[in-house]
């Protein structure tokens, strides 16, 4: 990646970090977000920005997506080994549950998200989990990519880290070289040139290296190792224009607002008054006229308009994000297909946070020992709510009690219309009708019998 697009990719980090934080993250940036007015002082600067009033709609819009997103529970499978994942699946010891919401939040506000696997050397036991290191868009320094027996893979990744050697930063190397992967650290000197720090390390699973990097980029458009744009840039882009207009709209109220007092006419040096208001008396010679200086024209209610634009602007995105309403007069399938077009990027988000996941999962139970194919994280796409309605209940049961259905298939459709908890199995709901005492022998009539 050139210097240039480097630096780009970091300015729009940084934007939308500042929106999201709020306003007080936006006025700290000074004049990087809205610059100082010609002839204005520094003092009368600080004010100005302070006056100024940044609409929260980024944070608002990303709380709202990230709800939506999970507003049910993950289901998460974990072989017998990778169990203590759940808990702990992080180097930080953040349990999944925590990971997805981080992972759901970075890749829809930045549009990407490191995440690798890794085994720990010192102290590992035949007992050892993987756990995943994360690494947010702006520690993605670098990447390169490469044909391997005609699939494109990395072959190498700089991430940045808050390791310090010697008084520098310390930059991570991922390296795939003669189809092994490698692990490098190294720091830049006063001239920007590298130096290596310590020697190349070789992750071994089962005592062999690994032929890949077990690295992968999570974005809302896939899991290809590639920039794209951050879906919160226009929006953050919005949120700042609006706040330059409210800089502007309160400094012209701040200098118009207050009517002035103006004397015209001779008036020696000891009549001239000193003080306004109730109870205060001028004596002025005759032909000396009076008046108040107030605002007339246009200008402040043109950036009132202005601002209201960019208002109904930044709600109109962030709607488009979010928006999960049904209109009276739409049936539940005819919103939700409006609403699948409209919440195209939270779907993207979910989809492939999901895949990057599973696709690490599988590595981590293969690097154990234990079956893939029991390590999942499934993420629900019903961003509407749809709870089943009791004439629906009370039909899934008539069709039960036919014989039209199964009570298997029965409980699957309670589970779609939010009756029953969706990672809630049917052999787990048999046992605990049992373990309450109830009765869960087939009904006479029905396909169970």
């Amino acid at each position: 990646m050139t210097r240039s697009n480097w630096d780009r990719l970091q300015s729009q980090y940084h934007l939308i970090r500042a929106c999201i934080a709020g306003e007080d993250a936006v006025k700290e940036q000074g004049q990087t977000y809205v610059p100082q007015p010609d002839g204005m002082t520094a003092q009368n600067y600080a004010h100005y920005l302070d006056r100024a009033c940044f609409y929260g709609a980024p944070e608002m819009t990303l709380r709202a997506l990230v709800g939506l997103a999970l507003r049910k529970d993950p289901v998460i499978k974990l072989p017998a080994r990778l169990e203590p994942m759940r808990l702990n699946a992080t180097y930080e010891d953040a349990p999944m549950q925590v990971l997805i919401e981080d992972m759901v939040r970075e890749v829809a506000t930045m549009g990407r998200y490191g995440i690798l696997l890794d085994l720990p050397t010192e102290g590992a036991t035949t007992n050892t989990v993987p756990h995943f290191s994360t690494f947010n868009a702006e520690s993605i320094e670098d990447f390169s990519t490469g044909f391997v027996d005609g699939h494109k893979v990395l072959t190498r990744v700089h991430l940045s880290s808050d390791e310090q050697w010697e008084d520098a930063d310390v930059t991570y190397e991922l390296i795939l070289e003669a189809c092994v992967y490698q692990f490098r650290r190294f720091t830049r000197d006063q001239h920007k040139n590298r130096v290596d720090v310590g020697e190349n390390h070789i992750p071994m699973v089962n005592g062999k290296p690994l032929t890949y990097i077990p690295f992968v980029m999570v974005s809302h458009e896939g899991l290809r190792p590639e920039h794209v744009t951050p879906p919160f840039l226009s929006l953050c882009k919005v949120a700042i224009s609006h706040f330059k207009n409210s800089a502007d709209r309160e400094h012209a109220i701040f200098l118009t607002a207050a009517p002035t007092p103006w004397v015209a006419g001779s008036i020696p040096a000891d009549k001239v008054p000193t003080q306004i208001g109730a109870g205060t008396i001028w004596t002025l010679p005759e032909g000396a006229e009076v008046g108040m200086l107030e605002f007339q024209g246009h200008g402040v209610a043109a950036m009132k308009e202005i601002m209201e634009e960019k208002s109904e602007t930044t709600i109109s995105l962030g709607a488009r994000m979010l928006s999960s309403t049904v209109n009276r007069n739409e049936t539940l399938g005819t919103a939700t297909q409006r609403t699948r077009s409209e919440l195209a990027l939270l779907h993207g988000v979910v989809v492939f946070v999901e895949a990057g996941l599973n696709r690490l999962l599988r590595l981590a139970a293969e690097w154990v020992g234990d079956d893939p194919d029991e390590a999942s994280v499934s993420l629900s796409r019903d961003f509407i709510e749809s709870a089943m309605e009791p004439k629906m209940i009370e039909q899934q049961m008539k069709l039960y009690l036919s014989g039209v259905i199964s009570r298997a298939s029965l409980h699957e459709n309670l589970q779609k219309g939010e009756i029953i908890r969706a990672d809630r199995s049917w052999e787990d709901e048999k046992d605990m009708i049992e373990t309450d005492g109830g009765d869960i022998s087939p009904i006479i009539g029905t396909r169970d019998a």
